[in-house]
């Protein structure tokens, strides 16, 4: 009959996934009430050797505490690297928001025959556009006169601007200005030989 001891060794040995052999040979200086362990396939894993048995009690129940120590320790360090990974590992979150990229001196528009006005943004309050001259100027009896003040850069190319009362003035890249609104106002001349970009805001 097996004691109750016993079968909680044996017990313990299952969940390790080993077979628990107890000797009952009670000869002289034989093995009776020692103990081994098997694994499943039945290859000796302590306490084994020429078929008897030699472990005690206690130095299976050590060892089978010991592996069941060492499991959890792996098994607990495990974890700990995997919840330390895990932010590594997570993607970065995709951005909401993608800006529309265009760019304002590519894919001009010839502009030989007239000048080109392209509106880039329109609000209640004011509007920016980008005008494309190429050799165009304004007839001396048709000035441009604007209901909102305008702020004009000039991108690329070249060009000369006559403010009412005022002389021409040269503009080349990066020149900018400011004609307030009512103010009469013609592009004397623009370049011939390559296109001229204007971006230019108007508000209130």
């Amino acid at each position: 009959m097996v004691s109750e001891a016993d079968q909680k060794l044996r017990e313990m040995a299952a969940h390790r996934g080993l077979k628990l052999i107890r000797s009952r040979r009670r000869k002289e200086g034989g093995d009776y009430g020692l103990f081994g362990l098997q694994d499943a396939e039945g290859k000796p894993v302590l306490g084994i050797e020429s078929n008897s048995v030699s472990a005690t009690y206690e130095e299976v129940e050590d060892y089978l505490r010991d592996q069941l120590h060492a499991d959890w320790t792996r098994s607990a360090g495990t974890r700990k690297k995997t919840l330390r990974r895990q932010p590594d590992s997570q993607p970065p979150p995709k951005p909401r928001y993608k800006p529309e990229i265009a760019n304002l001196l590519k894919r001009l528009p010839a502009a030989k025959s007239a000048e080109v006005f392209t509106d880039l943004l329109t609000r209640p309050t004011f509007r920016v556009e980008r005008i494309v001259s190429h050799g165009q100027s304004t007839p001396d009896d048709q000035p441009m006169i604007q209901d909102r003040d305008e702020w004009v850069l000039v991108l690329e190319g070249a060009a000369g601007i006559r403010i009412e009362d005022s002389d021409v003035v040269a503009l080349s890249s990066g020149d900018h200005f400011l004609i307030p609104k009512g103010q009469p106002h013609w592009v004397a001349w623009t370049a011939t030989d390559r296109p001229t970009v204007w971006l230019a805001i108007h508000f209130d």
